[in-house]
């Protein structure tokens, strides 16, 4: 009786110790690196120090005509999402260099040519659709340093309703919403807070 208990006891330490690794090596793997060059994008898993590595190492981009190079970094949420300041003081070091940050329901674009602070930017946010409206509530309030473009890649309101759809800033009337090449709809903001289209 008293080896079956020691057994049991082992097998539940040995799954605990398995479990936390598991979060461990999940917590260490949430972003890709981004790695500036041309028109194409190369991500790897990494850390977010990892990416202000890559960032710091990256070989500046030729920009061809209009065409920036793109470092792109994928994310699993936007629930809890910061981009320390010593990535935004890479990136605004790459002025021919954007930042993209695709979520599952949200692409985030940063341009380094729009960095006038490069600050803590805290871009946790909860996207909510329905075909009558589509509502980002960001958690930060603060003015960003730089531009935030949030493209809504999952709206579910019709191109119809879009076409002559309004976006609002913290009940602001901010105009006619802008739709990119595939009919998403576009924001672009200085500053967190409530933003509503409709």
């Amino acid at each position: 009786m008293r080896n079956n208990i020691k057994k049991l006891a082992g097998a539940v330490i040995a799954l605990a110790i398995t479990a936390s690794m598991s979060v461990t090596a999940y917590a260490a793997d949430y972003g890709m690196v981004p790695v500036f060059g041309g028109s194409t994008t190369e991500s790897t898993s990494a850390t977010s120090e990892e990416m202000t590595n890559a960032i710091s190492s990256a070989v500046e981009a030729e920009v061809d005509g209009e065409d920036k190079a793109v470092a792109s970094v994928t994310v699993a949420s936007t629930k809890n999402l910061a981009v320390a300041p010593s990535v935004m003081k890479e990136l605004a070091k790459k002025d021919g260099g954007v930042l993209e940050i695709v979520a599952p329901k949200a692409t985030i674009s940063i341009d380094a040519s729009t960095i006038t602070k490069a600050r803590n930017l805290d871009l946790s946010m909860n996207v909510t659709n329905s075909k009558a409206r589509t509502v980002i509530n960001l958690r930060s309030k603060k003015s960003f340093g730089c531009e935030v473009k949030i493209t809504l890649t999952e709206c579910k309101m019709s191109a119809k309703k879009l076409a002559s759809a309004h976006w609002y800033l913290d009940g602001e009337d901010m105009g006619p919403v802008d739709l990119d090449e595939d009919g998403n709809p576009v924001v672009t903001l200085t500053k967190g807070g409530k933003v509503e289209i409709k």
